[in-house]
């Protein structure tokens, strides 16, 4: 099982469509007029597990957010895990153990959909309805933090606590000098690289290690298997879509906006914009397409490279049924590429969090159940890794967890991708502007607008919604 990570699935893939969309230039798909920030991602909630989630909010609401039934104290739990189908299952039977261990406790899920889940919570934590813990990730947690409702977590993480947990993602739970999120699970974005598919091409099968390399070798493998995606990278108008921009941005030595101030209009960024528009413009990829698109021909080697976290691993196996033995034989994963040799590589998080409101009615409660996710040997096992496909945010990993963590493809990941972390731009403007981003970068790779006037028309774009 592997978690669909944001509402992505892995819907079947055509490759004539495929390839059609390679062709198809001279257009935009810009995203028409809509509201920005949060509004642009609220849409209103389907009956059945999202409206139950609200109906249990209410509820929960009336006792302060967690309340007691009899002698047992009840933590409500607002998560996407139990709204996607692949890891329902899984997180019910760790809720189930959690009860189990502590037998005064009981844990109410709450399902909500990643799509709806920050609005929501931004929502019900202005009107004082909140769960007692939520699973946020990337910027919705900073939504969120906005509201001032997040309970600080300093007093709950001991000094023993802290080094048991990657320096990396510890960090990333502090916003504006307060603990407020801890890490559940890790996923930075790597680069996947199919040794079959290279070997085919001719090419040696090893990862390139700048943008320029990854050109020519999609170059001669696109001329040895057109039918095959040559590289994979999401480029819709989402948060996620930017988060996973970012770090390609980043490696190219730019990023296009820093706090209020634009930096869209340099030589750095025009070069990851001329990159963008190369990949598509010469078919080595499909446009507007989700990352986990790209997961499902994998496994057909039908890609050849792809950005994305630990999460291919899953989807491959779960689709085509490959013995681990032959996955690591067939599949790598290495540090994104850099804009010239012996650059230091970046990369940015897509891992999951879990945060705690001011008003879960016991707190101490909440934090055991929130720590049994995150460190707890059979959580650990049997979701962060069998259903979530994720690395655990575990500094020192011991047992039958480090056994499951010994293999080429997890090893890659805690030495060489994690180390290299960095948080991208999310704070109060990220919401607002990466509409910006994303519609500049969709124009790059499907027009034949200069890059230099997409570049500038995005600084102009970004100093007037910025403010700055």
């Amino acid at each position: 099982m592997v978690d669909t990570l944001d509402g992505e699935g892995t819907a079947m893939w055509n490759p004539g469509q495929q390839l059609e969309r390679h062709r198809r230039h001279g257009r935009t798909t810009q995203a028409p007029g809509r509201p920005r920030g949060r509004e642009a991602r609220w849409r209103p909630l389907a009956v059945g597990a999202a409206g139950a989630a609200l109906l249990l909010a209410a509820a929960a609401c009336s006792s302060g957010g967690g309340g007691s039934s009899g002698s047992k104290n009840v933590i409500t739990f607002g998560n996407w895990a139990a709204a996607e189908s692949n890891t329902a299952p899984g997180i019910a039977a760790m809720i189930k153990k959690f009860e189990a261990l502590h037998p005064g406790i009981t844990v109410k899920s709450e399902p909500i959909s990643y799509t709806d889940i920050d609005h929501q919570l931004v929502l019900e934590a202005k009107s004082g309805n909140t769960p007692d813990v939520a699973e946020l990730q990337g910027q919705y947690t900073h939504d969120v933090a906005e509201t001032g409702t997040l309970q600080p977590l300093n007093s709950y993480e001991t000094s023993s606590w802290q080094s048991s947990i990657i320096p990396n993602e510890l960090s990333a739970g502090t916003i504006n000098g307060q603990k407020v999120a801890i890490p559940w699970t890790t996923g930075p974005f790597g680069l996947w690289y199919n040794k079959t598919v290279m070997k085919a091409a001719g090419l040696k099968p090893v990862p390139p290690t700048t943008w320029t390399q990854l050109l020519a070798d999609c170059k001669v493998i696109h001329a040895k298997e057109p039918k095959v995606i040559d590289f994979g990278t999401d480029s819709t108008s989402r948060e996620y879509g930017l988060d996973q921009n970012w770090p390609i941005m980043k490696n190219f030595g730019g990023v296009p906006f820093t706090g209020k101030t634009a930096t869209a209009d340099t030589a750095a960024m025009r070069s990851y914009l001329t990159f963008m528009h190369t990949i598509d413009k010469d078919g080595y990829t499909p446009e507007g397409q989700k990352g986990g698109y790209f997961r499902q021909p994998a496994a057909s080697n039908q890609v050849a490279f792809t950005v994305d976290g630990p999460y291919v691993k899953g989807v491959v196996q779960a689709t085509n049924h490959m013995s681990d033995s032959k996955f690591y034989s067939t599949w790598g994963v290495a540090k994104l590429p850099t804009a010239t040799a012996g650059q230091q590589s970046v990369t940015t998080p897509s891992g999951h969090q879990l945060v705690m409101f001011k008003n879960a009615s016991n707190k101490s409660a909440a934090w055991q159940f929130m720590n049994f996710l995150v460190t707890n040997q059979d959580a650990v096992l049997n979701y962060t890794i069998k259903y979530e496909g994720s690395v655990p945010p575990l500094a020192h990993p011991v047992g039958a967890v480090a056994s499951a963590l010994d293999n080429p493809i997890s090893q890659s990941f805690i030495k060489n991708i994690i180390p290299t972390e960095i948080t991208p731009g999310w704070g109060p403007y990220y919401s607002s502007v990466y509409l910006d981003v994303m519609a500049a970068i969709q124009q790059a790779m499907t027009t034949s607008a200069p890059v230099a006037s997409i570049a500038s028309g995005l600084q102009s774009k970004l100093q007037t919604d910025l403010g700055g």
